[in-house]
């Protein structure tokens, strides 16, 4: 890479959010210290542009992120019967323009999910309520239309009133009652499978629970100077998002 294509998507960077607000942060630091305006103020304007240049960069995604992604996928051993559960992840209201779809994250949890029921004929349970206003379809709804579009023919059940992934848990265990399987595969995006399984052995101790991610969301190639730029996908804000979710996690577990 030339100097003049890296400073080409520097200054690119620096001209739109999230850059646009660090160099402002960064702006304004320098404004207050010249004003001596006292220690705190340029500290703190100093502070929020580092953190925002660590959120919205590759390079800081990496570090924030650690081993959060290090999952693989397992399913249960050959002739074991599973039920496949996906997780609720966001949906996109068309309003009168277009149908309801899963978002992004979703979409790649109900793919995944698609995938594995080509080869294993096994029910599925998604989650997720929360509907725009009261009436409308919920996330799991959205989710199951999805999974019937895709071609999937098979029994499908909805924990349809879940707001949390510690609730996607607690009615996907009274579900399971019904089923007769003491196997899960649990698919959703690979920065949340940790805090995912996590909650759910912690929920369901005597069912063995079986990881599959749908998508990782970090490159391990090399880092590239192009991944300390600021970029807007923001991606070191949900994997530190999936840090204070586990901690908020466990310290319910102790709560009474």
């Amino acid at each position: 890479m030339t100097l003049g294509f890296f400073v080409y998507k520097l200054l690119g960077s620096l001209v739109v959010p999230p850059g646009l607000f660090i160099l402002a942060a960064l702006v304004l630091a320098f404004i207050l210290d010249r004003k001596k305006a006292g220690k705190a103020a340029p500290i703190l304007a100093l502070l929020l542009a580092v953190g925002l240049y660590v959120f919205s960069t590759p390079a800081g995604a990496r570090i924030l992120a650690g081993d959060i992604e290090n999952v693989s996928p397992s399913l249960p051993p050959q002739g074991e019967k599973a039920v496949i559960v996906v997780l609720g992840g966001g949906v996109r209201y068309g309003g009168n323009r277009s149908p309801d779809e899963p978002g992004p994250l979703a979409s790649l949890r109900v793919t995944a999910a698609y995938e594995i029921t080509r080869k294993h004929a096994w029910p599925v349970i998604v989650t997720g309520g929360l509907p725009w206003k009261p009436g409308e379809a919920t996330t799991a709804e959205v989710m199951a239309t999805k999974l019937r579009n895709l071609g999937y023919a098979g029994k499908i059940l909805m924990a349809g009133k879940s707001r949390t992934t510690w609730e996607d848990m607690e009615q996907t265990r009274e579900i399971l009652g019904s089923l007769g399987t003491r196997n899960i595969v649990l698919v959703t995006n690979a920065f949340h499978m940790k805090r995912a399984l996590w909650i759910a052995r912690k929920l369901m101790p005597n069912v063995r629970i079986h990881s599959f991610p749908a998508g990782y969301l970090l490159d391990r190639v090399p880092l590239r100077p192009l991944d300390f730029l600021p970029g807007p996908d923001m991606a070191g804000a949900l994997v530190f998002r999936e840090r204070i979710g586990l901690a908020a996690a466990r310290l319910k577990a102790l709560l009474p």
